[in-house]
């Protein structure tokens, strides 16, 4: 068990780890208690380099602390004794402790307040700090909102039942895992003229990332399967499957259409997904290649671009990252006796850099610490080379080709040079015993911005994916860091600060994402959720400002909030009409922009309610209106559709009750039409469906996870 210390054991102590002063005038200690029954010294998590760096920083703040303690100003009588700093040693967090803070006012408040700890026995989740969600907790007043606005309009109760009903009678609420044998996963396998399109498209998008292949290899394969396919490798065709599962809700020149609650594009991609998974199962670990590495990886990301058990992502990644550490893949392929070429080596690599990136990600989007795998990799970053410049006869790497010159693997190159730092800081802002000052902060912001500085600016065709990506995913750090500051600030100057920096950065995320969106690349818009993050980050500082009173800045927040907020909400819709799911989200920026846009203009609150329950509602009833096939769409029209008694229309423009829909029937994407309010009495207890994770929007849940009341943004 972890042994807890008290300001009066932690003199005593004989080993003691690095302390620094608070901002109470005390020291506090960051770090974690090893699982042991013996006294042994507390170490802060990390790769060795960053402890030693982390230990040296400490002490010096430490002897400042001191020298400034054993020298008071004169006349002070009231200056605190050295030793009586030392022994002010900050606790582990506990629920009572959190609840004290609570009571002692704002100024007091941290952010381990924001862990999502929901249910009760073994039937719990968790979500940490910097999980989306934790936002909510600090936009004072947005669940009185949310309830309110469950209460006036039960249409988001109603959806979900029909949702369900329908899922049920189409037999879409769940598919039996199956262990596909080698000729039945080669039968899944589209024609080639589908393949093609689909491969490019995947080569162009995510292969630009996350480019765990060797190209010219991957085509000479390709045209022999198709040549001989009787004597194609299962294991290639399951590559295959999984690459044009990762793009097919990326197509956009089809026709909408959906099968039950879930698109028929994304329905063809599960289809391949569960597959693929269950062929796996049946297949031996011992005899393995570079292809099962790429497959269980492809397997990951097609689940997460698809909106395919989402909620398992995390601990999947990390069921992958120690797979690949078990297989030795954290290791430098120096270490390697046999011969091995320079190829497969550099796949080491790529796999190994890709499977990191996934894991540190689903990390920080869950709250959750990263892998320790710090302490074990030595694998160096992958090679900025041509795949054309390598094969399996390849000896020696070729000369490395410059930063500024882009190649297939410039993501993954570049990406490295940042992953310490990211998994530094994840680390500290999930950690619940480690606190970061405002110098900190403002040190490892002029690190990220150091890194985003340092991002060539390829001007190359293929290149804006991977550019943009590396941006994200340095900025959203900065956007945790400065919220954390907003609470944590000891002045008014720091928290106007961090609060611009919010807005600048949040801005930054959303022109990223337009940028792509407007040369119709949409695969950061499914890969992503830091629109949502954006979005309820400005509806942070948006709501807790003055107005009138905070002059500029009042003037910046009109500028940008609403428009953020307008455009996260616009990509959002589009991945729900891709998806056929995943309102859960867009009901949570939807909530944050009509709380906002009420704070501002109280009088028009319900005005503000309808029009974020008209614009969620509206995708369900174009789900149900577009179903794929006449018996689905007639199964749909039994499910209560709304009553028409304004003059808004359906979006196929009927009234009442949804006529069959046909499959040649095409949906924009952009044509969202008005659809009218449900005004029925119905149960608000179980409203699963439309929650952020599971996160229930019921009354009752809400009134409980936000008590006792979260301290509100310092004016």
């Amino acid at each position: 068990m972890r042994r807890p210390i008290s300001p009066e054991t932690a003199g005593s102590e004989r080993k003691q780890g690095p302390l620094r002063p608070d901002g109470d005038g005390g020291v506090a200690l960051d770090a974690h208690i090893p699982s042991s029954t013996q006294q042994q010294a507390w170490q802060p998590s990390g790769d060795t380099l960053t402890r030693l760096e982390y230990q040296e920083r400490r002490i010096k703040q430490l002897e400042a602390a001191l020298a400034q303690a054993g020298h008071p100003q004169s006349g002070d009588p009231h200056a605190p004794d050295p030793l009586q700093r030392i022994r002010h040693i900050k606790q582990p967090l506990t629920p009572e402790s959190v609840a004290c803070l609570a009571d002692q006012g704002p100024g007091n408040a941290t952010d381990s307040e924001t862990i999502l700890l929901r249910g009760k026995s073994f039937k719990t989740q968790y979500h940490g700090s910097t999980h989306p969600g934790a936002l909510i907790a600090h936009i004072s007043g947005l669940h009185v909102f949310t309830k309110e606005t469950f209460e006036r309009f039960p249409a988001l109760a109603k959806i979900k039942h029909s949702m369900q009903a329908l899922e049920d009678r189409t037999g879409h609420a769940g598919m039996q895992p199956h262990l596909h044998t080698d000729e039945e996963l080669k039968a899944m396998l589209p024609p080639k003229e589908e393949v093609d399109p689909l491969l490019q498209m995947y080569f162009r998008n995510y292969g630009s990332i996350y480019h765990i292949v060797h190209t010219p290899s991957f085509w000479k394969e390709y045209h022999a399967m198709w040549n001989n396919f009787e004597q194609a490798k299962a294991h290639f065709v399951a590559l295959v499957l999984l690459m044009t599962a990762s793009v097919q809700c990326l197509t956009s020149q089809q026709s909408w259409l959906y099968a039950a609650n879930s698109s028929t594009a994304r329905e063809k991609a599960v289809t391949y997904i569960q597959a693929v998974d269950g062929w796996l199962q049946s297949k031996s670990q011992k005899h393995v290649t570079s292809t099962d590495f790429q497959i269980r990886f492809l397997l990951l990301l097609a689940r997460q671009v698809n909106a395919r058990k989402c909620k398992r992502m995390w601990t999947d990644a990390g069921n992958l990252l120690r797979f690949c550490m078990a297989a030795g893949l954290h290791r430098s392929g120096t270490h390697l006796r046999k011969p091995t070429s320079a190829l497969d080596k550099e796949l080491r690599k790529r796999i190994w850099a890709a499977i990191v990136e996934l894991e540190l990600q689903s990390s920080f989007d869950r709250g959750m610490v990263a892998g320790q795998w710090t302490l074990q990799a030595d694998c160096p970053e992958p090679c900025n080379i041509h795949d054309e410049d390598i094969d399996q006869e390849t000896e020696l790497l070729p000369p490395l080709v410059p930063a500024s010159e882009f190649t297939s693997s410039s993501y993954l190159s570049m990406a490295s040079e940042s992953t310490l730092l990211r998994h530094g800081l994840n680390t500290s802002l999930n950690s619940i015993r480690q606190t970061l000052s405002f110098d900190d902060v403002r040190r490892f912001s002029d690190e990220i911005e150091k890194q985003i500085s340092a991002i060539p600016d390829w001007q190359v065709e293929g290149a804006d994916v991977p550019q943009a990506l590396l941006v994200l995913n340095l900025r959203q750090y900065l956007l945790l860091l400065y919220d954390r500051q907003i609470r944590q600030a000891n002045s008014t100057s720091k928290r106007s600060f961090a609060r611009m920096m919010i807005v600048d950065n949040a801005t930054r995320i959303i022109d990223t994402h337009r940028k792509l969106i407007n040369k119709g690349c949409c695969a950061l818009e499914l890969l992503c959720i830091d629109q949502l993050r954006a979005a309820l980050s400005i509806c942070q500082v948006a709501t807790t400002v003055d107005l009138k009173g905070d002059g500029a800045f009042a003037q910046v927040i009109e500028q940008h909030a609403d428009k953020v907020m307008e455009e996260a909400i616009q990509m959002l819709t589009d991945k729900v009409l891709r998806f056929g799911r995943e309102q859960r989200q867009l009901w949570i920026a939807l909530a944050a922009h009509g709380f906002w846009k009420a704070k501002k203009d109280p009088a028009k609150r319900v005005v503000y309610m309808q029009d974020a329950v008209d614009k969620v509602t509206r995708p369900f009833y174009k789900t149900m209106a577009f179903q794929e096939t006449a018996a689905i769409a007639s199964s749909a029209a039994h499910a209560d559709p709304p009553k028409s008694n304004q003059d808004n229309e359906l979006p196929n423009g009927g009234s009442g009750h949804l006529p069959p829909a046909s499959p040649a029937k095409t949906l924009d994407i952009a044509d969202v039409g008005d659809t009218p309010i449900l005004d029925l009495d119905i149960d608000l207890d179980d409203l699963e469906a439309w929650t952020f994770e599971n996160w229930t929007f019921n009354p009752t849940e809400l009134q409980q996870a936000f008590v006792p009341p979260y301290p509100s943004v310092h004016q």
